[in-house]
């Protein structure tokens, strides 16, 4: 997952409401690792911070490389660097986390959660563009794990269109699937109720 990096001298890009103190920023840095207790990169919080309009992407990098330094974040075993709390990075949370504008809090936490989950998403599911006789093909696959569960590939018109179709799936990939393969096997009743129950997201936040 990539962010562009936002800039704006009036505001630093960072939405009315949100956090131009550092130290606020690292309180919400430990928070957030609190709460969903999974590690990440300094590249994917700092990200997410600007992505929601909270913090300013470099303030939000510097304010994470200071928790290293400061032994509040420790570096986890795995192929790719990222951190989690340590006891004084939990210390902060439990003793400085109500400092933090409440809205800023639960806001930041919903849209941080849903980044985690759209994350693991495309971990393992993938989309591609293929071009067949001059003409663009989304190729939109479901795996789980090493068995791959589902592929669909579509005739996409533009850039755009392709971008679209990308967003869609990424957002509602467990939707899609369910509602495929029941329409697949003939359950013409599951699908429809599948549907019509479903939070079809189809903005781009991905």
């Amino acid at each position: 997952m990539s962010f562009n990096i936002l800039y704006d001298k009036a505001n630093d890009g960072v939405f009315p409401g949100g956090l131009h103190s550092k130290e606020q920023i690292k309180i919400l840095i430990c928070y957030l690792i609190y709460e969903t207790k999974v590690p990440v990169s300094v590249e994917f919080m700092s990200g997410i911070l600007q992505e929601c309009g909270v913090a300013n992407y470099f303030e939000a990098s510097a304010g994470f490389s200071e928790l290293i330094a400061n032994g509040q974040l420790v570096i986890c075993e795995g192929d790719e660097v990222q951190y989690q709390l340590s006891h004084s990075g939990k210390f902060i949370v439990n003793n400085l986390s109500d400092e933090l504008p409440v809205t800023v809090k639960e806001e930041t936490l919903e849209k941080y959660q849903r980044f985690l989950h759209q994350r693991d998403i495309q971990q393992d599911n993938t989309v591609t563009l293929t071009k067949k006789n001059n003409k663009t093909y989304v190729e939109c696959t479901v795996n789980d794990g090493d068995t791959e569960l589902l592929k669909i590939s579509m005739y996409s018109p533009n850039n755009e269109q392709a971008g679209f179709i990308r967003n869609i799936f990424y957002n509602n990939t467990d939707v899609i699937y369910q509602a495929v393969v029941a329409l697949m096997t003939g359950d013409k009743k599951s699908a429809l109720n599948i549907i019509s129950v479903a939070d079809f997201r189809t903005d781009g936040a991905i």
